[in-house]
């Protein structure tokens, strides 16, 4: 069914446990004030789930209590997700930090798995990989060990989380990726996850690049999920993030790529997320993010 046909509904994530900017749980309120309800037309808001504050553990180990919490409020998007999804309706998660992704992803696994579909593809547009483990983070955000679960790969504060909504690594696509850590790295490349920086959508078009991620993550049954981090655009153009990487997309290219994958009839779930509105100038970030919502959407 085309995401253009389908109800929106909106998902906010008020979490910022998963990386150190406290700003991003407010991301999901600067995204609404932006103008997101009007942008997407046909819509319904669901509210938000939201974190409760906990202190986090210096060092790399944020602590069991933080870990609690986000499996927590994970479990609680989680199965808000999948309600959407068994009502037919297409999910748009606002966030908040990136760590919201297991619980979106795993998500779709589990729906589709109810369905007695193989797992959908995914399509990651993020300066990062997200793939690190305990082992492996030289920082101990979670923000950037989500997907490692979700590709079946032990990280404890997601190991429920994930439970039966694991995605296939060789349907992940990962666009704009520019920063990603040695043992990451190694994590990525023996999954056999493609990665296309930045520099390759340039040499090869935008459009190009997409039509090649959609082939790959929708490869069998077209099926897939997508996720926006507003980090993969460059700081000089989204300065309202937590992790600020130079050399990101622009706008053009960025919104060539959201709009073609918006069109895409198989595109299950939408995330957009890591809005910090404490960094931001002038709501400029969050006004992208109701953009880049609106195109992956199909509301080009």
């Amino acid at each position: 069914m085309s995401s253009v046909a389908r109800l929106i509904e909106i998902v906010g994530a008020r979490s910022s446990l998963g990386g150190r900017c406290e700003g991003t749980a407010r991301g999901p309120l600067a995204v609404r004030a932006a103008g997101l309800a009007q942008r997407l037309g046909a819509a319904r808001d669901l509210g938000d789930i939201t974190a409760r504050a906990v202190e986090r553990r210096p060092g790399r180990d944020p602590g069991a209590a933080l870990c609690a919490e986000v499996e927590r409020y994970s479990l609680d998007l989680r199965e808000i997700v999948e309600s959407v999804l068994a009502r037919g309706a297409l999910p748009c998660v606002i966030g908040g930090d990136h760590s919201l992704g297991a619980a979106t992803q795993a998500a779709v696994g589990r729906f589709a798995r109810s369905r007695g579909w193989s797992a959908p593809g995914l399509l990651w547009i993020d300066a990062h990989t997200d793939c690190n483990t305990m082992e492996t983070t030289p920082s101990g955000n979670l923000h950037g060990m989500m997907l490692a679960a979700v590709h079946g790969i032990d990280v404890p504060a997601f190991r429920r989380v994930v439970e039966g909504g694991l995605r296939d690594p060789k349907r992940t696509v990962y666009l704009g990726a520019r920063d990603i850590d040695a043992g990451e790295l190694d994590i990525v490349k023996r999954l056999g996850c493609r990665v296309i920086t930045p520099d390759e959508i340039r040499r090869k078009g935008a459009l190009a690049i997409a039509e090649e991620a959609l082939s790959i993550a929708g490869a069998d049954d077209g099926r897939l999920s997508v996720s926006f981090d507003l980090d993969s655009l460059d700081p000089t153009l989204a300065p309202g993030v937590d992790c600020h990487v130079e050399g990101g997309l622009d706008w053009n290219e960025a919104s060539t790529l959201l709009e073609r994958i918006g069109r895409h009839e198989g595109v299950l779930a939408v995330e957009v997320v890591e809005v910090n509105p404490a960094a931001d100038r002038d709501g400029q970030t969050a006004r992208l993010a109701v953009e880049a919502a609106a195109l992956l959407c199909g509301r080009g």
